[in-house]
Order: C-alpha cells, then structure tokens, then sequence
C-alpha cells in the first residue's frame, strides 16, 4: 500500500503542561511495562516493568492510573511482571493480563489466575480483546527457546487454538483492535535476524496481509486504537539495526499515513492508549536512546501535548 508523505498541516506544536512534580505521586521512569484503558473508570493504567535501582534493573509490581488530570497510586498487586500482555474485557468490565501461560484477572488490586498452561509459555506476542465477537485475541510471541505464529482465542472459559494460516513467526509486534471494522490490527515485529513492516488483521475467520510498506520494519512501538477518527496510531518503535524512532503513523485500514515527525523523544517498550472519553492518545514512558524515561504525553489527534515528566 501506498506510504503518504508528512503533511506540512500535520507538524506538531509541543505543548507543556505540568502537573505535580513530586515524585512520591508519578511513577518511576519504566520500560517493558504494561497498560490498558479502562472505560468503566476513564483512566489508563500502567502495570510492572523495569525500573532503575541500586541494584541494576528491577522488575516491579505496582498499578498506576492516569485521569488526564492527575496520576493515582492504585497499589502494588505483589506480583512483579515485565512485558507482560493486558487487555480490558468489555463484557465483563474486568482487566485481564497474561504471562508465563497464565491468564490472569486484577480483582481487588491483585492478580487471580483464570487459565494456566504451559503450552502457552511466551512473552511479547501480540494481545487484545475482540468486543464485537468477545474474545481474546493472541498471537505469535517467544520463549526461550522458540519464535511463534499461532493464533489463540480465549472465549471467557478456555483457550482454543486456531490453525488458519497467517502472518509469519514474530515477536514484539503491535497490536490494537479496531472496534469501527470489527478486527484485529497487528504491526510489524522481529523474527530471528530481521524486523518486519507488514500490516495485517483479523476478523475471527482468518487473517489477511493488508499492507506490505508502511512505517518501515520495527517493533516495540506504541500503538492505539482512536475510536473516533476510526484509525489506529503508531509511534516509535526500534528497527533490526537498533535505530530508535519518535514518528507518528495513523493506519485507516487502508493505507498508512505518516502524520507527525515532532513530538516525543525516540523510544521503545513505551505504553500507549486511546482514552476515549478525553479523546487522547496517551504516551507514558519507555526505554530511551540513553535513559529510561518517565515522561507522559497526550496526541489530541493533531498535535503532542507534553503533560508530566
């Protein structure tokens, strides 16, 4: 598909807002970590990741929530989890999280496993919750040992495995669902000694290759779903090189559109999430060139807005 060029309309004005600059009341500077927008509450939270301490890097366990206005301390759920995968289930109004083969469920500020199978042992595959048909989408991913192409489903009670074939071996890729077409986005990742710039998506009955150009090969970007303009953005990212990006792509289900060269700092293993009653995209840290990052940010659909750092 065709690759649109930057529109001198859509360079972006930065913005500064602060908000409270005491540490004790924002996260600490991340990457790896996990979010999801829950609707019922109108925040994004954040779950885990690295973190810089004394000793190193430290995986950690602690929930955080962003209103747009102020950050929340939700509490440390006592399990501490780096990429781990999480979606809001719709139906059900609950926040579900998967890693190692476990399908978790947050109740209370803790994690209760749903589902626990170690065919499923995997990290950095893609993951999101289909409204429209209520499921759980899965796919692809990596342990130690192996790179998958396997599509999974989770229907509320259990796992099935589909066997359609699809996009190739991939880890790291990204992934939002497009509520307006019914389908499942996914974006680029690695395989073994190549990153991949392909686009497909995913309707329950099969997948189909959408696009082959597009932002260039890369994984580890932010990437969410804007319900309102009926797109999916992307930002960032990390090719096969290991060049970082700060770009910002909006995929409309038929071509890719570059809408942004300004904006955030190059970055990967950021978090990123439409906030659907503000109408923002919001960006929360991430692994810089040089440094974690702890900054948060806001795309209005026009232009980054710098909101804490």
């Amino acid at each position: 598909m065709a690759t649109h060029a930057l529109a001198a309309t859509a360079v972006l004005t930065m913005l500064v807002s602060p908000v409270s600059a005491d540490p004790a009341l924002v996260p600490a500077p991340r990457w790896h970590m996990s979010s999801v927008y829950d609707p019922a509450h109108r925040e994004m939270l954040i779950y885990g990741g690295f973190t810089y301490e004394a000793e190193g890097a430290q995986p950690q366990g602690d929930l955080w929530a962003w209103n747009g206005t102020r950050w929340r301390f939700v509490g440390d759920t006592g399990i501490r989890k780096i990429v781990a995968l999480m979606a809001y289930d719709t139906k059900r109004a609950r926040i579900v999280m998967f890693s190692d083969g476990k399908l978790n469920v947050l109740e209370d500020g803790h994690w209760r496993t749903l589902t626990d199978s170690d065919a499923m042992k995997r990290s950095a595959g893609n993951f999101v919750y289909d409204s429209r048909r209520d499921r759980v989408v899965m796919f692809g991913g990596r342990n130690d040992q192996v790179t998958f192409a396997d599509t999974w489903e989770y229907d509320g009670d259990k796992w099935i495995q589909t066997w359609m074939a699809g996009p190739s071996l991939r880890s790291s890729p990204a992934s939002a669902y497009d509520s307006h077409r019914g389908v499942t986005v996914l974006y680029g990742g690695f395989r073994p000694l190549a990153g991949l710039g392909d686009t497909w998506e995913w309707d329950g009955k099969g997948w189909a290759m959408k696009a082959s150009t597009g932002p260039g090969p890369r994984a580890w970007p932010g990437f969410a779903y804007d319900s309102k303009r009926h797109r999916t953005i992307l930002f960032g990212g990390e090719d096969a090189k290991g060049a970082f990006f700060h770009d910002t792509w909006a995929w409309d289900g038929k071509k890719w559109t570059r809408i942004a060269t300004d904006g955030p700092p190059p970055r990967i293993q950021t978090v990123m999430e439409y906030d659907s009653a503000r109408d923002r995209v919001v960006l929360f840290g991430g692994q810089g060139e040089h440094a974690a990052l702890g900054d948060l940010w806001e795309f209005d659909g026009v232009r980054w807005l710098k909101r804490a750092t």
